[in-house]
């Protein structure tokens, strides 16, 4: 956003919603940004509010703000095409964000042509990668109104602990997460664990990704490797139970969550909350359900992972990727992932996998913990490093910055 001031824009941020029913995140001011937020419905869950009244509460709103120009993200929720008809009523500037591409879902042919008939409408796009931009040309954007940068995360938050393992950073400097702080770590992990962060969904492969854990798991137990990695899945959702009888089925060991470390948990001696540390097992794989996590506490956990794992059947993008490369992790990934397609170079930030075969996730899976251990920082470093180039912070901007036109500037 900062890219936009030197231009004189002033960014307002506009939220439809306090919360909603997808995640459970805790409202932040995101250290005083240099941007106002106006939330239309504060007190209210997306999903429970009618179309009807989002269009007239976003109308409203923007009746107020009278905006030169509109950034919106998507075009297939009620709010956004609200956004998009204020536009074209009182002639500002319609940017769609978008991270769709052709290959995410079943495409039907009349689908497509009302999606085209919307599409159209919006003067430019940002949007993630090749297969997004792609995908809006079929729609019916030209290229020369389209620009990258949309899906970026804050590389220098996510590998603010981590990458002080690469002189990226102050060795022992603490990191303040509220009231709390955590010493940065300057030697690799000791026990090291896979790290997936989803939500508990069909869609996500978590079930094939913990038969692919228990494969690797048994090729440790036969001596194949040196020595086992917890699998830790992050997140929450409705398979979550599913999921956990899957392990006691595949002879896998469970547990909960991270403690506190002291003695009144039965896990206080294996699991740190504060250093996101487990004890390996010299039995069986295990696998640790954390449940839902707050932004603030994710660093701890990309820092003391060996690899982040992203099975999923398909994803428009996965900004958890960015996350974890920003954190100098190593990325095993489904190749139907969108992030994974502009990021994830084989052999060098990561390994990719056919999402539907078992077989090869356990395989990356072994890959990975076979490697050197100066070998798998060095990668994990080479994955800071692109995503860093590829999709850094700034781009966000920049690429908004490429599509305002002076026309629409009227203020």
């Amino acid at each position: 956003m900062e890219t936009l001031e030197p231009l004189g824009w002033k960014v307002v941020a506009l939220e439809t919603a306090g919360t909603d029913a997808t995640y459970e995140w805790e409202f932040t001011d995101a250290g005083a940004p240099r941007y106002q937020r106006k939330t239309v419905f504060p007190e209210r869950v997306f999903e429970r509010i009618p179309a009807s009244e989002i269009k007239r509460g976003i109308t409203r709103i923007l009746d107020e703000m009278r905006p030169d120009a509109m950034a919106i993200a998507g075009w297939g929720t009620a709010d956004a095409r609200a956004c998009l008809v204020w536009c074209k009523k009182n002639q500002a500037q319609a940017i769609v964000m978008s991270e769709t591409r052709a290959a995410d879902g079943r495409r039907v042919w009349w689908k497509e042509w009302l999606k085209s008939r919307i599409v159209r409408r919006f003067d430019g796009a940002l949007c993630g990668g090749e297969s997004h931009k792609r995908y809006l040309i079929e729609l019916g954007i030209p290229a020369e109104r389209i620009a990258m940068g949309y899906n970026v995360v804050d590389n220098e938050f996510f590998g603010k602990i981590r990458n002080a393992e690469f002189g990226m950073g102050k060795f022992g400097e603490l990191i303040e997460e509220g009231s709390k702080k955590i010493p940065c770590s300057a030697t690799a992990p000791e026990a090291p664990y896979f790290l997936a962060s989803n939500r508990f969904v069909e869609r996500k492969n978590l079930g094939r990704l913990i038969q692919a854990y228990a494969k690797y798991a048994e090729s440790f137990q036969q001596g194949g490797i040196e020595s086992i990695w917890p699998l830790v899945l992050l997140g929450d959702g409705e398979l979550r139970a599913d999921l956990e009888a899957l392990c006691g089925e595949l002879g896998l060991k469970t547990t909960m969550g991270f403690s506190h470390g002291g003695t009144e948990h039965t896990e206080g001696k294996n699991l740190k909350l504060n250093s996101y540390k487990i004890n390996i097992s010299k039995e069986c794989g295990l696998v640790v359900f954390p449940g839902f996590r707050q932004i603030g506490e994710l660093p701890g956990f990309y820092a003391e992972a060996g690899a982040f794992v992203h099975p999923a059947l398909e994803e428009p993008w996965g900004l958890v990727i960015n996350e974890a490369m920003a954190s100098g992790l190593p990325v095993l990934s489904s190749r139907n992932v969108g992030a994974a397609e502009e990021l994830v170079v084989e052999g060098k930030t990561g390994f990719l996998f056919d999402p539907k075969n078992v077989e090869e996730i356990a395989a990356a899976l072994v890959k990975i913990v076979a490697m050197e251990p100066e070998k798998r920082l060095a990668m994990g470093r080479a994955a800071f490093e692109h995503v860093e180039h590829v999709a850094p912070l700034k781009a966000f901007g920049e690429g908004l910055a490429k599509l305002l036109t002076v026309e629409s500037h009227k203020k």
